[in-house]
């Protein structure tokens, strides 16, 4: 694998602590940003392995279990089984449960993380491609707000998880809906404004998509809030934009399938990616605005 300038940014993240939301920028847990690195080192591996059904069943129980607020001692022995570590951590009142592979049979299934108070859940599928995308959701981390977050551990060449069915990144998007049904899966993507073929697109700074063409009131309600609190240039798909909607994204069309039409993806060009990465109060301010959607 090819170095990855996030490394560098979370070489310099050491111990760090849980922040109330709205507070200036904080560390993420030492605990989180120690899992992150391991998953991204040079060392590990870029091929993935596909889980079995057996092993996607387990891994949702765990997951649900963890989001039903189970501690880690508990599923210690179901993660060994599964293919999985659980780590932990507690600061600031807050408890931490990091799953992630072991690095000696790792096969690119994900990392995630799952706080003992927030809302909502992000995913970053595109890890390192989509610049930034995978150190803002640390920074979500640090500021207190999710309950849960997941990356990926290969690169998109090797596997594409925002494409790909019968992953443990839809698994852990299903089971998360299963126990907080009226909450979100927000995906963060980033995207090159040169390469977009419309002018609309070209111009956005971000794009929102409830991953159909027919985004319900409450979303188009989100996007004007994104407009005044964050970002001017904020476009709706299928609405002001036709690019980018994530139409054929796998998480949203499982989701769909299962009955919940929670999942928002959201495309980035990349001044608001730097943006995100260093304003706590501007990720506050885009959180509540799509959290807020339904």
């Amino acid at each position: 694998m090819a170095s990855n300038p996030h490394l560098a940014i979370c070489a310099i993240w050491l111990a760090g602590t849980l922040a109330p939301a709205g507070t200036a920028n904080a560390s993420p847990p030492a605990v989180l940003e120690q899992a992150y690195a391991q998953a991204w080192s040079p060392a590990q591996p870029t091929e993935f392995g596909a889980p079995s059904a057996e092993e996607l069943a387990a891994t949702r129980e765990m997951f649900v279990r963890l989001l039903r607020g189970e501690g880690a001692a508990a599923l210690a022995r179901q993660a060994r089984m599964g293919g999985w570590t659980l780590r932990t951590g507690n600061q600031a009142g807050v408890t931490l449960t990091v799953v992630s592979e072991p690095p000696d049979n790792a096969r690119g299934r994900g990392l995630y993380a799952f706080f003992s108070r927030g809302r909502h859940a992000l995913q970053a599928p595109h890890v390192p491609t989509d610049g930034l995308t995978g150190e803002i959701l640390l920074r979500f981390g640090a500021d207190g707000l999710p309950r849960a977050l997941a990356w990926n551990t290969v690169p998109r060449s090797s596997a594409d998880l925002a494409h790909l069915e019968n992953t443990d990144f839809v698994t852990f998007a299903l089971a998360f809906a299963q126990v907080h049904p009226g909450e979100k899966i927000m995906q963060l993507h980033g995207f090159d404004t040169a390469r977009r073929k419309s002018g609309a697109a070209a111009q956005s700074g971000a794009i929102v998509s409830a991953a159909h063409a027919n985004p319900s009131r409450e979303l188009r309600l989100a996007v004007q809030c994104l407009r005044g609190k964050v970002e001017p240039n904020t476009t709706l798909y299928g609405v002001d934009v036709r690019e980018l909607g994530g139409t054929t994204n796998s998480i949203g069309r499982a989701l769909r399938a299962g009955g919940h039409d929670n999942f928002i993806h959201v495309e980035m060009a990349l001044a608001l990616r730097k943006r995100l990465m260093t304003d706590a109060g501007q990720r506050s301010a885009w959180f509540s605005c799509l959290g807020d959607a339904s």
